[in-house]
C-alpha cells in the first residue's frame, strides 16, 4: 500500500508540473505595449510637511513639478525651523506604474538631504515602503532610483531623513522631482510592417519560364528586388493578359497575422502603360469574408513613387485583398506596403 501512495504522489506532482510548465507566461504579453517613460505632471499636486512661503526662489512645494531647476521646494525657517524629517506627497491623480523617481537638487547650496526613504500608495492612507535611499545634495545633475519591482500606485511619498554633514540647522530643499513608469504606447508615426514571411495570389499571373515571369509573389519581395526576366526593372506582378483574363483583376496578400493597418501602400511598374487606374481594398480575418476597406480608389500608373492609401479596418486583419477594376491591357504591380501605427 506505501508503494501505491508513493506513486500516486509521484503522479500527482508530475501532472501538477505539466499543468504549470503549460500555464501561459502572460508577463510579456501585459508589456507587449507598454513603454517607460517620464510621466506627464501637468496635473499632479503635492503637499510637505511644511514649506517656506517667502523667499528663496519660491520655498514652495510647487516648485518641485514646474519644470524649473531653479524655483525650489524648501522647509519652512520662519519663525523656527520645522526639524527633520521632512516629507513630500505627489499625487498623480491616477494610479500609474512606475518604475523609477529622478530628483534635481537645489542648484546653489549643498547643505540639502542625504538620506531619504520612498513609499506608495494607491489611497494616499496605508503606504507600501520601497526603500531607503542616498542622496547627494552637491550633485546639480539629475539622479535616478530604481524602483524594483515596478508598482502600480497613485500616490508617492519621500521622506528626508538625514542631512548634509555641513548643514547646521535642520532645514532642507529640493528642485525638481520626476517620475518614469509604464504607459501604453502611444501610437506616433505610420510605420510600414516586415513583409518577411508574407504571400501573395492572384486571379492570374504571367508565368512563362525563360521568356517571362511576373508572380504574385512579387508585390511582397524586398522593393529592392529586380524582375528575373527584366534584370533592369523593379519585381512586378503581371496579370495574364490573355482575352482569357478580362478585369477585374484580383490580388490577395497573407500576412499572416492580423494588423491593425492605417494605410497601405502601392508602386506602380516602371511602365505606365502597363497600369491600371481604378481599384477597391478589402480586408478580411480568415481569408473567405471580406468587408471594403472605403470607396473604390484612383491609382495613377505613371507615378513611380510609393501612392499610399488610407484604410481604417474596425479591427485588425490578416488578408488585403486588391481589385483592379480598370486600366491598361496590361495591369501590373510593382509593390504592396502595409503600414500600421507604433
Amino acid at each position: 500500500m506505501k508503494t501505491i501512495k508513493l506513486y500516486g504522489l509521484l503522479l500527482l506532482f508530475s501532472i501538477i508540473g505539466v499543468i504549470s510548465s503549460c500555464k501561459k507566461d502572460k508577463s510579456a504579453e501585459l508589456t507587449s505595449n507598454l513603454e517607460e517613460t517620464t510621466l506627464d505632471r501637468s496635473k499632479w499636486t503635492v503637499t510637505a510637511s511644511s514649506e517656506q512661503l517667502t523667499g528663496d526662489n519660491t520655498g514652495l512645494a510647487t516648485a518641485i513639478l514646474d519644470g524649473n531647476v531653479n524655483t525650489i521646494w524648501h522647509s519652512n525657517y520662519t519663525g523656527g525651523q520645522t526639524p527633520y524629517p521632512h516629507w513630500l506627497l505627489i499625487d498623480m491623480k491616477k494610479q500609474n506604474v512606475i518604475t523609477q523617481v529622478n530628483l534635481t537638487a537645489r542648484q546653489n547650496n549643498v547643505k540639502g538631504f542625504t538620506k531619504f526613504k520612498l513609499e506608495g500608495s494607491t489611497d494616499g492612507t496605508t503606504f507600501t515602503s520601497f526603500g531607503e535611499f542616498t542622496f547627494n545634495p552637491a550633485l546639480i545633475t539629475e539622479q535616478s532610483f530604481a524602483i524594483t519591482p515596478a508598482r502600480n500606485v497613485r500616490f508617492i511619498k519621500l521622506t528626508a531623513s538625514d542631512k548634509a554633514a555641513t548643514q547646521t540647522g535642520s532645514i532642507t530643499f529640493l528642485a525638481e522631482f520626476n517620475i518614469r513608469g509604464l504607459q501604453e504606447r502611444v501610437p506616433i508615426t505610420d510605420v510600414a510592417l516586415d513583409k518577411t514571411g508574407w504571400t501573395a495570389t492572384a486571379s492570374s499571373e504571367v508565368n512563362f519560364p525563360g521568356d517571362e515571369t511576373n508572380l504574385a509573389a512579387f508585390i511582397v519581395d524586398p522593393i529592392s528586388a529586380k524582375s528575373p526576366t527584366a534584370t533592369s526593372t523593379p519585381s512586378f506582378w503581371q496579370a495574364d493578359y490573355d482575352v482569357f483574363h478580362p478585369y477585374p483583376h484580383w490580388i490577395i496578400v497573407d500576412m499572416k497575422k492580423a494588423n491593425l493597418l492605417t494605410y497601405i501602400g502601392l508602386n506602380a511598374h516602371t511602365d505606365a502603360k502597363q497600369g491600371f487606374s481604378k481599384f477597391k481594398i478589402e480586408g478580411s480575418v480568415d481569408g473567405t469574408t471580406y468587408a471594403n476597406l472605403g470607396d473604390e480608389r484612383n491609382f495613377n500608373p505613371a507615378t513611380i513613387n510609393e501612392q499610399k492609401f488610407a484604410v481604417s479596418p474596425s479591427s485588425a486583419i490578416r488578408y488585403i485583398k486588391i481589385t483592379l477594376l480598370e486600366g491598361t491591357p496590361y495591369p501590373c504591380l510593382a509593390n504592396f506596403e502595409a503600414y500600421v501605427k507604433l
